[in-house]
């Protein structure tokens, strides 16, 4: 019998549901964290976005970018020291990291870790879409030093959301999104401050994340905007975003074909990843749990084979409508996490930094509720 195209769609969005339905777990641990368990960073007026943990010996900076509107004119980098006594979070003085910049951005922050030394790699530029100059720089006591030019054979600007990451012992990597998007690219150093030519991944689209497997394998994660079948009341068709990575044996020479983190049929972007004490990746990440609801923060493992771990759902819906989350690993095994609360109203909301402690990495067994490899 063949099936009408209303019909395979009911179908479809059956299958999804039960794949989710299936996949889906609460956590074994502190998950989903509550309201109480999680740190309000920063406050009105600017908004923030990424952020970076420098961590020495007892002591914790975090470093983030924060802007001062959704216009997208004027953006700085901040920081401010964590103090994790008795299993409680707290923040201090929130401050302007010097020298001060005469561009009006300063911006995508990265810490790359490299022959042992902390490097805050960072962009500064006229305008949102303007050519940015890249350096890399230590923080030392609130102020950059040992401010370095980085060179790259590619013109960026803010807008190509540019992630600096460490491959391997003698290498660094980037990726980021065309200047004139979208095309995305992939570029080595081995010194970290000259970068080779960057190839082409053969993927379009934007927000794009590196991350690696302890066995030296990479994984390229990125967003893409696709149309549906549904209209605005306006007439307009409507478009959703899906979040899909791309694994490398070969430091990048050759990429597997593009992979979905989700099958649902909402929006799933701002994917970040970090390395698990297994070796495997544990990718964070949002979407609605409900149509017409604000956007939830999930996570789940993967692992070389391109297998993915059940989701858990990290903060509880009720907190708020969430984005831009960022782990990190901290010296005692746990994890840091930050994200931004954007209110109700995307684009009017506060669109501020908060941070919370997780104890334990996602689910990552093979079995039931095990790992899942989508076709």
């Amino acid at each position: 019998m063949k099936l009408l195209p209303d019909e395979w769609m009911i179908i479809k969005r059956v299958i999804i549901y039960i794949v989710i339905a299936c996949s889906f777990t609460a956590s074994g641990n502190e998950l989903p964290l509550k309201r109480e368990n999680i740190l309000r960073v920063e406050h009105p007026s600017a908004i923030q976005f990424t952020s970076a943990l420098i961590q020495s010996g007892t002591s914790n900076t975090l470093v983030y970018e924060s802007w001062s509107g959704y216009k997208m004119e004027k953006a700085w980098l901040r920081y401010t020291p964590l103090n994790f006594d008795h299993g409680v979070l707290d923040k201090g003085l929130l401050v302007n990291i010097l020298p001060e910049s005469p561009s009006n951005i300063v911006s995508s922050v990265s810490l790359v870790n490299f022959n042992g030394e902390d490097w805050l790699y960072y962009l500064e530029a006229r305008s949102f879409k303007s050519e940015a100059d890249v350096f890399r720089a230590k923080l030392r006591n609130g102020v950059l030093v040992e401010i370095e030019p980085v060179s790259l054979k590619d013109a960026i600007a803010p807008s190509s959301n540019i992630k600096f990451h460490r491959v391997s012992r003698n290498s660094v990597a980037i990726v980021y999104t065309a200047k004139k998007c979208c095309s995305l690219y992939f570029a080595l150093s081995n010194d970290g401050v000259k970068f080779d030519t960057p190839s082409a991944i053969d993927s379009s689209g934007f927000m794009p994340y590196l991350s690696s497997f302890s066995g030296g394998d990479i994984v390229y994660f990125f967003q893409k905007s696709f149309r549906t079948s549904q209209t605005q009341p306006s007439g307009k068709p409507v478009y959703i975003i899906k979040t899909h990575f791309r694994i490398s044996s070969n430091l990048g020479n050759t990429w597997t074909e593009a992979i979905p983190i989700n099958l649902t049929d909402a929006t799933v972007h701002d994917a970040k990843a970090i390395i698990r004490p297994d070796g495997n990746i544990d990718i964070y990440y949002v979407y609605p749990i409900q149509e017409n609801s604000g956007l939830s923060l999930w996570r789940r493992c993967l692992n070389p084979n391109g297998q993915l771990g059940v989701e858990e759902l990290v903060v509880e819906p009720s907190f708020g409508n969430i984005a831009k989350p960022t782990p990190h690993r901290l010296n005692t095994g746990k994890l840091l996490i930050t994200f931004v609360e954007q209110g109700k109203v995307v684009l009017e909301g506060d669109h501020n930094l908060h941070a919370a402690i997780i104890s334990r990495d996602a689910s990552c067994h093979i079995g039931q509720g095990g790992l899942i490899q989508y076709p």
